[in-house]
């Protein structure tokens, strides 16, 4: 199993294909990138270099007594480094898009392109409370609810019943619970302390993708990214939900290609 160990956590990742581009995969929240390289991994090591990691304190990644977005983001950079990457396209989908943006911001110089799936550099006030409520969920179930169920934070977002809270209390690894909580906590503290104002420093070409249907991010977050990243562009696909490169597969990785040989990206 491939290991990067660092000071304070031990990171799980894998890497596949081989070629000059590099594509960096972030998974969503509290979750780990055993999706990804289930379903979709080996298509896109045909061709790039993919690598794929499990968050630290999550999947089969360490626990460490840190958990905060520039941690996220920190060990990537420190796994592009072990493995000799000098750049990479960096993708996320959901969460992974959040920590894909401030991969961005952080490490420019390893960032070819930005690909954001389902995702938002904010959060309003309604949206903070619910991703707040999700993390006490994880620690208390439904008795971290304030009433029979979670409201949904905008139209068409999912509601969260007290059967469900119950059942992703139950689900979740005792050693998962602190990044779990640090996550949805971070996805919180997105309106008071957005990435948006620091948007306009990505210089590198975005492509900021969501679903028309998608019930628990929505596309406002995208429109925002649109509008504040210089060299963007924005794709909503009408009839897909959550994570578009995993609802429309062959439509996703058209457009991927599209976007980088509009921008000159060689594969």
């Amino acid at each position: 199993m491939p290991i990067m160990e660092l000071d304070d956590a031990t990171i799980h990742y894998e890497d596949r294909g081989s070629g000059p581009l590099a594509l960096l995969h972030f998974h969503d929240m509290g979750s780990s990138g055993e999706n990804f390289e289930t379903n979709d991994m080996d298509w896109y090591a045909q061709h790039f270099r993919t690598i794929s990691f499990d968050n630290r304190g999550l999947g089969r990644s360490g626990q460490s007594k840190k958990y905060s977005l520039p941690l996220y983001a920190a060990d990537a950079a420190h796994l592009l480094e072990k493995l000799g990457i000098d750049k990479a396209i960096v993708m996320g989908v959901s969460w992974g898009g959040i920590v894909a943006q401030r991969f961005a911001l952080d490490y420019p110089e390893k960032t070819i392109a930005l690909v954001v799936d389902s995702s938002s550099p904010e959060t309003n006030l309604a949206a903070s409370e619910n991703w707040y409520l999700r993390a006490e969920v994880a620690r208390f179930g439904s008795a971290a609810l304030p009433q029979a169920e979670l409201k949904p934070a905008f139209a068409g977002h999912a509601v969260i019943t007290a059967e469900q809270a119950d059942a992703t209390k139950a689900r979740l690894k005792p050693e998962h619970l602190d990044s779990y909580v640090a996550q949805y906590r971070a996805a919180a503290g997105l309106r008071e302390h957005p990435l948006t104002p620091y948007l306009h420093k990505i210089a590198v070409p975005t492509l900021a993708v969501g679903g028309g249907k998608d019930a628990t991010a929505g596309v406002g977050g995208l429109i925002v990214i649109s509008r504040n990243v210089p060299n963007v562009r924005l794709e909503i696909f009408p009839e897909a939900g959550h994570g578009v490169s995993r609802q429309d597969r062959d439509g996703f990785r058209t457009l991927l290609f599209e976007f980088l040989d509009a921008n000159g990206i060689a594969r």
